[in-house]
């Protein structure tokens, strides 16, 4: 039975071999670190502007920026993949034409911790690189497990509350739905938009942000000492206690491996 197995297991890696893509004009920052992360860079034959991690991608060519207003379905097929990989709500139009011209379209929309797992996986069996794929998951989960265990042991009363500040003008946060939501629940935080739970990123007014007094800020954008200037927001408990906090959005805005290193992140921060 066991060689029988390990056969089994030889022709569907052959298999999956045989239909592997070679050719993949990537869309999305996310999904341009998921592929490098797969050991699948080689196969990138073009990327946009903002997919600039690793380093070694930024040495592709890019088909322009990150939505429709800068790419042209020309620009992609003169690069000849046979798959595109982008965004679901930003490339979506791309669709028809991909389909015409017989290139695979795949469009991400993880959302969520398990939605990131999901999407390795399967760009691993359309890059034939199911092996790291495992790697990488197995890894992603030994480091969240981790963080878990430590975040379980803060008392739910002494868990702080935080803000998350997607923008400004309007104020934008982020709600129960969005994967940012499920990072800070993992560290042991309390998101105090986290009711909001039809909307990843709603609009929110001043007046509850200052209502709701959270205890750490984090800012993707946008300056410490400005946020903490605001009119009444020095009242607030996190500017009051200098618990506002700058984070790299790169890191903290891709649902791909680095979503690990922006838990451990927020995790120290939320100590």
């Amino acid at each position: 039975m066991k060689k029988i197995a390990i056969a089994l297991s030889l022709l569907l890696s052959l298999w999956a071999s045989a239909f592997a893509v070679d050719r993949i004009v990537v869309l999305s920052p996310s999904c341009c670190e998921i592929l490098y992360a797969l050991g699948a860079g080689d196969k990138v034959v073009a990327r946009t502007d903002f997919c600039n991690f690793p380093s070694e991608a930024e040495s592709l060519p890019s088909v322009g920026g990150f939505d429709g207003k800068t790419l042209s379905i020309e620009t992609i097929i003169s690069y000849e993949p046979d798959f595109v990989y982008g965004s679901k709500g930003m490339h979506d139009f791309l669709k028809e034409s991909c389909d015409q011209f017989g290139i695979e379209l795949y469009l991400s929309e993880a959302d969520s911790i398990q939605g990131v797992y999901d999407e390795i996986s399967y760009v691993a069996s359309k890059t034939g690189s199911e092996e790291k794929a495992s790697e990488v998951i197995e890894n992603m989960k030994a480091g969240f497990e981790k963080i878990q265990k430590k975040a379980a042991r803060v008392p739910s009363k002494k868990k702080k509350t935080v803000y998350w500040e997607t923008w400004n003008a309007p104020y934008m946060s982020v709600g129960g739905c969005s994967f940012i939501n499920e990072l800070i629940s993992v560290c042991g935080g309390k998101n105090i938009f986290a009711d909001i739970s039809d909307q990843a990123y709603p609009m929110v007014s001043e007046e509850a942000i200052l209502a709701r007094n959270p205890q750490v800020i984090i800012l993707p954008y946008g300056d410490v000492s400005e946020c903490a200037a605001r009119n009444g927001w020095k009242y607030i408990s996190a500017v009051k206690n200098e618990k506002i906090f700058n984070v790299n959005d790169d890191i903290f805005s891709r649902p791909g491996p680095r979503i690990l290193d922006a838990a451990e992140i927020l995790f120290e921060l939320l100590k």
